[in-house]
Protein backbone atom coordinates (compact mmCIF):
# COMPACT_ATOMS: atom_id res chain seq x y z
CA UNK A 1 0.00 0.00 0.00
CA UNK A 2 2.93 2.36 0.62
CA UNK A 3 4.15 1.92 -2.95
CA UNK A 4 0.60 2.59 -4.15
CA UNK A 5 0.44 5.68 -1.91
CA UNK A 6 3.60 7.23 -3.33
CA UNK A 7 2.38 6.45 -6.87
CA UNK A 8 -1.15 7.82 -6.17
CA UNK A 9 -2.66 4.46 -7.19
CA UNK A 10 -4.85 4.76 -4.10
CA UNK A 11 -6.87 7.90 -3.40
CA UNK A 12 -5.69 10.40 -0.79
CA UNK A 13 -8.84 9.67 1.22
CA UNK A 14 -7.29 6.22 1.99
CA UNK A 15 -4.78 7.77 4.39
CA UNK A 16 -6.72 6.52 7.42
CA UNK A 17 -6.77 3.00 5.96
CA UNK A 18 -2.99 3.15 5.62
CA UNK A 19 -2.52 4.52 9.15
CA UNK A 20 -4.90 1.92 10.62
CA UNK A 21 -2.12 -0.63 10.14
CA UNK A 22 -0.05 1.19 12.79
CA UNK A 23 -0.56 1.04 16.53
CA UNK A 24 -1.35 4.33 18.28
CA UNK A 25 2.10 4.30 19.90
CA UNK A 26 3.91 3.49 16.64
CA UNK A 27 7.36 4.96 16.11
CA UNK A 28 10.04 4.46 13.54
CA UNK A 29 13.60 5.48 12.87
CA UNK A 30 14.17 5.81 9.14
CA UNK A 31 17.39 5.68 7.16
CA UNK A 32 17.97 9.37 7.83
CA UNK A 33 18.14 8.65 11.56
CA UNK A 34 15.06 10.69 12.47
CA UNK A 35 12.45 9.24 14.83
CA UNK A 36 8.83 9.64 13.71
CA UNK A 37 5.77 8.88 15.81
CA UNK A 38 2.40 8.08 14.26
CA UNK A 39 1.20 11.72 14.01
CA UNK A 40 4.47 12.77 12.36
CA UNK A 41 4.29 9.86 9.94
CA UNK A 42 0.67 10.76 9.16
CA UNK A 43 1.76 14.30 8.26
CA UNK A 44 4.56 12.92 6.10
CA UNK A 45 2.24 10.56 4.22
CA UNK A 46 -0.40 13.27 3.78
CA UNK A 47 2.16 15.55 2.10
CA UNK A 48 3.78 12.76 0.04
CA UNK A 49 0.71 11.30 -1.71
CA UNK A 50 1.68 10.83 -5.36
CA UNK A 51 5.08 12.37 -4.67
CA UNK A 52 7.19 9.54 -6.09
CA UNK A 53 5.60 8.43 -9.36
CA UNK A 54 7.26 5.32 -10.74
CA UNK A 55 8.52 4.17 -7.34
CA UNK A 56 8.84 0.42 -6.90
CA UNK A 57 9.32 -1.22 -3.51
CA UNK A 58 10.53 -4.81 -3.31
CA UNK A 59 10.72 -6.71 -0.03
CA UNK A 60 12.87 -9.83 0.33
CA UNK A 61 14.63 -12.03 2.86
CA UNK A 62 11.77 -11.93 5.36
CA UNK A 63 12.50 -13.62 8.68
CA UNK A 64 10.00 -13.82 11.52
CA UNK A 65 11.22 -13.64 15.09
CA UNK A 66 8.93 -14.88 17.87
CA UNK A 67 8.51 -12.53 20.81
CA UNK A 68 6.75 -13.12 24.14
CA UNK A 69 3.05 -12.34 24.34
CA UNK A 70 1.05 -11.16 21.38
CA UNK A 71 3.98 -9.79 19.38
CA UNK A 72 6.50 -10.75 16.76
CA UNK A 73 9.33 -9.09 14.89
CA UNK A 74 10.04 -9.29 11.19
CA UNK A 75 13.44 -8.65 9.66
CA UNK A 76 13.55 -7.89 5.93
CA UNK A 77 15.45 -6.22 3.12
CA UNK A 78 13.71 -3.48 1.17
CA UNK A 79 14.82 -2.19 -2.21
CA UNK A 80 13.30 1.02 -3.55
CA UNK A 81 13.77 2.05 -7.17
CA UNK A 82 12.51 5.38 -8.49
CA UNK A 83 11.34 6.28 -11.98
CA UNK A 84 14.87 7.28 -13.01
CA UNK A 85 16.21 3.87 -11.97
CA UNK A 86 18.00 5.09 -8.85
CA UNK A 87 17.90 2.47 -6.10
CA UNK A 88 18.26 2.44 -2.34
CA UNK A 89 18.48 -0.61 -0.13
CA UNK A 90 17.66 -0.85 3.53
CA UNK A 91 17.56 -3.52 6.18
CA UNK A 92 14.57 -3.21 8.46
CA UNK A 93 13.28 -4.68 11.68
CA UNK A 94 9.58 -4.25 12.43
CA UNK A 95 7.79 -5.13 15.65
CA UNK A 96 4.14 -6.09 15.26
CA UNK A 97 1.48 -6.69 17.90
CA UNK A 98 -1.80 -8.54 17.60
CA UNK A 99 -4.80 -6.29 18.11
CA UNK A 100 -8.03 -7.24 19.89
CA UNK A 101 -9.59 -8.43 16.63
CA UNK A 102 -6.59 -10.58 15.72
CA UNK A 103 -5.16 -8.10 13.22
CA UNK A 104 -1.48 -7.18 13.20
CA UNK A 105 -0.43 -3.60 13.93
CA UNK A 106 3.05 -2.18 13.39
CA UNK A 107 4.35 -0.75 16.66
CA UNK A 108 8.00 -0.08 15.80
CA UNK A 109 10.20 0.07 12.72
CA UNK A 110 13.95 0.54 12.50
CA UNK A 111 15.52 1.03 9.07
CA UNK A 112 19.20 1.08 8.19
CA UNK A 113 20.58 2.07 4.80
CA UNK A 114 22.87 -0.59 3.32
CA UNK A 115 24.84 -0.98 0.11
CA UNK A 116 23.43 -2.95 -2.64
Amino acid sequence: MIEDWFNARVPARDLERLLARLSDDFSMVGIGGMRLDKPALARFFASAHGGRPGLRIEVAELAAIALPGDACAVRYREDQTDAAGLSTRREALAVLVIGPGGELHWTALQETSVGG
